[in-house]
């Protein structure tokens, strides 16, 4: 007898904005904290990519009680808007929360010994080996991994120091989320062209515009055009611009999706709160 499909995984996305966090009335609408995407795969186990000011807000909602939380963070690099809300997030204090961080190797630096680097004075307070939380760190190369019926499949991004897109697949669905990424360099856009093949929803930078980005080349960030035309050669079922400029107001949004629209008619823009299924 054929299995039933599963009930599907939500996501959620606490934080969009890129470089830092924007918490100001003309950014309200589309959201001001800073990358961070929940995916729920039962009220006490979840998968998080990247935790930038957003995962403050997660951690506020999830409860102590779940019975054996279980918490895996999926980091893409490590400069601030991507890190800066781990000292923040209440799992982490609380004594038996299974925390499994993945990340790729810095240059000169374990990924154990880059996040207890951030999480330490003079930076913060509190040192991340005092967090009575029980703490695993993966370091990711090129290699799948399988968490029950899904598959998180790294994917090398364009970045200065280096970052990583996650591709995530199970079910018959799936979701690419490569953020922190410019064009130019031809092996990591042809990684990222063959990760974005056919899936379902595509998240990706469009930190610029194609205007701002002539005067911001080799900083590490995409546009919206180029981000759909990359939607459109993958054939993805939908778009979700991600890792939104400081200066962009939520008018300044619209007029970028309404663009975006114009080459990948299945375009959104990331809002603190939009969710999806996986």
């Amino acid at each position: 007898m054929a299995s039933q499909p599963r009930a599907p995984y939500r996501a959620r996305f606490w934080g969009v904005r890129g470089s830092t966090p924007t918490p100001t009335a003309e950014n309200l609408r589309y959201g001001g904290n800073t990358s961070c995407l929940e995916l729920e795969l039962s009220p006490s186990r979840r998968l998080i990519f990247d935790a930038g000011t957003g995962i403050r807000l997660l951690g506020n909602q999830l409860s102590e009680s779940a019975s054996e939380p279980d918490i895996r963070i999926f980091l893409t690099h490590y400069h601030h808007d991507h890190i800066q809300g781990l000292p923040f997030f209440r799992p982490l204090y609380w004594p038996g929360c299974r925390l499994t961080f993945h990340g790729h190797r810095p240059p000169g630096l374990t990924l154990q010994e880059t996040l207890e680097r951030i999480v330490s004075p003079p930076f913060f307070p509190a040192t991340l080996a005092e967090s009575p939380s029980v703490r695993r760190f993966m370091e990711v190369g090129i290699h799948p991994i399988a968490i029950d019926d899904l598959t998180v499949t790294p994917v090398p991004l364009n970045h200065p120091q280096r970052a990583t897109g996650y591709r995530v697949d199970g079910d018959g669905r799936s979701f690419l989320y490569a953020t922190d990424h410019e064009p130019g360099n031809a092996a990591a856009d042809a990684a990222l062209c063959a990760a974005a093949k056919g899936v379902g929803v595509l998240i990706v930078d469009a930190h610029f515009t194609p205007e701002e980005h002539e005067r911001h080349r080799g900083w590490g960030h995409s546009t919206w055009r180029a981000a759909a035309e990359l939607a459109r050669e993958a054939r993805a079922g939908r778009l979700i611009l991600f890792h939104h400029h400081p200066h962009h107001s939520d008018e300044e949004m619209d007029r970028i999706v309404a663009a975006a629209r114009t080459v990948f008619p299945t375009t959104d823009a990331a809002r603190e709160g939009m969710e999806f299924d996986l």
